[in-house]
């Protein structure tokens, strides 16, 4: 386990925002963020975020605004990523930045968590990827 102080993910204000209300409706606000890209059907990346309690003996810890761990795997895919919330009409979704995944076909990869697709394992998943490394899901 490494502890980090370094952005390896930053949070604008409107997503730490939004996370710090899912967390406190989930009751989980002393939890982790669990960022991690996982590679789709596709031969994309999609991002996963889910909550939890414990961390790994491999993953990085990063202290700060919300406490994020990312497993060893995905710390080279996520390194540098700007996770931003944002509200539309039709349409409402964390849209991340990732200078590291570049485009083509789904590619880029970008996702959120919502409020409450828990998988078994007490993760939330969520969508697929997009181009250019960022993209928005809804919420």
């Amino acid at each position: 386990m490494l502890n980090s102080k370094e952005q390896i993910v930053s949070y604008t204000d409107s997503a730490a925002t939004k996370l710090r209300e899912i967390m406190k409706e989930q009751n989980n606000e002393d939890n982790f963020l669990r960022v991690s890209i996982n590679e789709n059907e596709h031969g994309g990346f999609e991002y996963v975020f889910g909550l939890v309690e414990t961390t790994d003996k491999d993953d990085t810890i990063i202290d700060g605004e919300i406490k994020t761990v990312v497993d060893s795997e995905s710390v080279k895919f996520v390194e540098g990523s700007n996770i931003d919330y944002v509200e539309g009409f039709q349409r409402s979704g964390f849209v991340i930045s990732n200078p590291n995944l570049q485009s083509g076909g789904c590619g880029g990869g970008a996702c959120g968590c919502g409020g409450g697709e828990q998988e078994p394992s007490g993760e939330t998943q969520c969508c697929g990827g997009s181009n250019a490394g960022q993209g928005c899901c809804q919420g």
